[in-house]
């Protein structure tokens, strides 16, 4: 007797184990799969972001210390600097006052006019001879670093006021930023004295020795 009811029961079991998984089951398994795959999925997107801000930021970081590096050995070795507040358009159209400088250098054991401007978010460089037009070799402007974000309440360059002798130094405030929506501005500052500007030179780099722009 005891066996007869046992054995519909052990049969109930054999017919529940052999139906396997029902559709609720496999329909809350893959919900949970998908709740787990999304939440890898936006971890792996969210370090993938991380990562391209930082290397963006390392990236914008050596571009500006170079040029920093580069616009200080051609003010240090100076003879002649201009203000560039009076600069502008002499280094191209919509040009605002304080985005452009000019140097008269002796950098590099050359004697070169050297002018730097920030238009288009990029800042750029071009030279030619002291001897202009005489000599008509005049580099094309040339891309240094980019992203640059100074507005005009902060512009890039600047004469310091403060300095000892008049046009002696200058000051430099660059802003990049290569993700504005996402990352905060990378700032390059120097103040840089040039060595010869207080003996006084010939007024050279500037009217028909300057190039178009």
């Amino acid at each position: 007797m005891l066996a007869e009811r046992i054995t519909p029961t052990l049969r109930a079991l054999r017919v529940r184990t052999q139906a396997g998984t029902t559709v609720i089951e496999m329909l809350v398994a893959m919900s949970l799969l998908s709740v787990v795959m999304g939440i890898v999925l936006a971890g792996l997107v969210s370090m993938q972001n991380t990562e391209n801000r930082v290397n963006n930021r390392s990236q914008t970081n050596d571009q500006l210390r170079l040029a920093v590096e580069q616009i200080d050995r051609q003010i240090r070795s100076g003879n002649l600097l201009y203000n560039p507040a009076n600069e502008g358009t002499n280094a191209g159209s919509g040009i605002g006052a304080g985005f452009s400088m000019r140097v008269y250098t002796q950098a590099n054991g050359v004697d070169r006019c050297v002018q730097w401007r920030v238009t288009g978010g990029a800042l750029q460089f071009r030279s030619w001879p002291e001897t202009y037009p005489i000599v008509t070799t005049v580099s094309a402007w040339r891309t240094v670093a980019d992203h640059i974000v100074n507005t005009s309440s902060q512009p890039p360059f600047s004469l310091d006021s403060n300095a000892k002798f008049n046009g002696e130094l200058i000051n430099i405030d660059l802003l990049t930023n290569v993700r504005a929506d996402t990352g905060s501005n990378v700032e390059g500052k120097a103040s840089v004295a040039a060595r010869n500007e207080q003996y006084g030179y010939a007024d050279v780099c500037s009217g028909t020795h300057l190039p178009p722009a």
